[in-house]
């Protein structure tokens, strides 16, 4: 029994407390920033690999600003596409139907709830969360670049703030965190992959013409928890009203069997597989940072979860197997 308090009262461990004690009241205190931040720490683990590869052909700088220029590009000509198809088949949708419209505009505007909102000045809080939404994109992209740019700068910079016969340790740590982190966005392309190639063969199945569309569109949406499915699924029975209520329904169907097999077998196995945790960690982070991040910390909740097992495995847990062994 000593020479467990011995262990646990050891310099490193007391360290390793203190850091995990700042590390949660900044997760709490200031969420916003720091999900911003962590966010932002990694798409660039996940867009320094392929900087690492092009700078042997050029330099840092234009290599980093070929990557994020691509990287930018890549997520507006993914959203473009789904703001001008979704919008439209909606907009004719509606003109078919102008009753459901007219029906639905009377109620949100009679509704108590959405009296409420307004008279509590929820409209102005919403613009002003849109607006600052907004801002944490702009500074995410700039700290994005920076961080891809400048990578070694930045990491030696930090690395200064511990003893030098600790910094190969600390640079060793940094290097595993960002080889999970890297996968992490590889898996999560797998997964929301999972759901077009579900979507794709469901609905050529049933012969709708803009089945590959329709996937695609259902994939990239997948990647925003909640809103994103809901808004695909609005999409895909816009386009497949058409072809009558027993396709709507049908595709209703296939869409859910999608989320279900994405929820409960690929997201589980490929985080499992690719950052090496086990289902149950991925889901009891899953549901704390849903709970208290929002859709952005469901969204990284698998990182969020690689990151600090990492930071306890290499910061603790093999200080404590050394202890044991001496």
């Amino acid at each position: 029994m000593e020479n467990m308090f011995r262990k646990l009262g050891n310099s490193q461990n007391l360290i390793f407390l203190i850091g995990i004690i700042i590390y949660i009241i900044c997760l709490f205190t200031i969420t916003d920033i720091a999900l911003m931040l962590f966010v932002t720490y990694v798409i660039a683990c996940a867009l320094n690999p392929i900087v690492d590869k092009l700078e042997k052909k050029c330099s840092r700088q234009v290599a980093a600003t070929v990557v994020f220029g691509g990287f930018v590009g890549g997520i507006l000509l993914m959203f473009l596409p789904i703001i001008f198809i979704g919008g439209k088949e909606i907009a004719h949708l509606a003109a078919q139907y102008p009753q459901y419209v007219d029906q639905a505009k009377d109620y949100f505007t009679n509704s108590p709830v959405v009296q409420e909102f307004a008279n509590s000045g929820g409209l102005i809080a919403s613009i002003t969360s849109i607006s600052k939404g907004g801002l944490y994109i702009f500074v995410a992209m700039i700290f994005t670049y920076f961080l891809i740019l400048d990578r070694e700068k930045l990491l030696n910079a930090v690395l200064r703030f511990f003893p030098s016969k600790s910094r190969g340790r600390i640079r060793e740590i940094v290097d595993i965190s960002e080889s999970k982190l890297s996968r992490f966005v590889s898996g999560q392309f797998i997964a929301s992959a999972s759901v077009g190639l579900i979507m794709i063969i469901g609905l050529m199945l049933l012969k709708v013409d803009s089945a590959i569309i329709l996937g695609c569109i259902s994939a990239v949406l997948d990647i925003v928890p909640i809103v994103g499915p809901a808004i695909a699924l609005v999409i895909c029975i816009a386009v497949v009203y058409k072809l009558g209520w027993t396709i709507v329904i049908l595709t209703a169907i296939i869409f859910a069997i999608a989320q279900i097999a994405e929820n409960n077998i690929v997201k589980p196995y490929v985080f499992g597989k690719f950052m090496d945790l086990h289902p149950i960690v991925i889901y009891i982070f899953l549901f704390v940072c849903a709970k208290y991040f929002g859709a952005v910390g469901a969204i990284f909740a698998p990182a969020i979860a690689a990151d600090t097992c990492v930071l306890i495995e290499e910061l603790y847990l093999k200080n404590m197997d050394a202890d044991g062994e001496q």
